[in-house]
């Protein structure tokens, strides 16, 4: 595989796992590694996973083939990490509570911090969701755009698939 394949596929390999991430973050948060990676962007840049076929690169290579790759460049890739890093840390968060009766000042420390959990997981799925929506816009022109009612039908089933499966996996986590 050539060095721009390979770093094609990190991309593209590193976008998953962070939506992966996002989605079950208990799977991951005892991943040292990868927690240390998702600190920072040339962290991420620099995580390697040969399991997942994501190899090490620069962080310039990583945000240019991200702006070739990615519709929203490496902006998407970088919010991405940020919200799996804040993910799992919601995970870690809610594993150090102490559970207490709700009448006490712990009981509803416990409560509070229940619900930033939920409101937490509530964002990163609007986020995705919302990554879905400006990627389905831009499915749509490339429909409006082919001439015959064949291309056109063609086009609508591929992008019907993928977007059954990204809402299957935000939905119950599975393709």
């Amino acid at each position: 595989m050539k060095v721009l394949e390979k770093n094609q596929t990190k991309i593209l390999e590193t976008e998953k796992l962070l939506k992966e991430i996002i989605t079950t973050p208990t799977e991951f948060k005892n991943d040292e590694e990868l927690l240390k990676a998702l600190k920072s962007q040339s962290g991420i840049a620099k995580y390697q996973n040969q399991e997942r076929n994501i190899t090490p690169c620069s962080l310039n290579t990583v945000k240019s083939i991200s702006e070739a790759l990615l519709e929203r460049g490496f902006l998407s890739l970088d919010e991405l990490r940020i919200n799996a890093k804040l993910a799992v840390e919601a995970v870690h968060h809610n594993e150090k509570a102490s559970k207490g009766n709700k009448q006490t000042v712990v009981g509803l420390k416990h409560k509070v911090s229940e619900l930033e959990s939920e409101l937490d997981a509530a964002q990163r799925s609007n986020s995705l969701l919302t990554a879905i929506i400006i990627e389905l816009r831009s499915k749509l022109k490339q429909i409006a755009n082919k001439e015959t009612l064949e291309e056109r039908q063609e086009i609508y089933r591929r992008h019907n698939r993928t977007i059954e499966a990204q809402m299957n996996y935000i939905d119950k986590g599975e393709v």
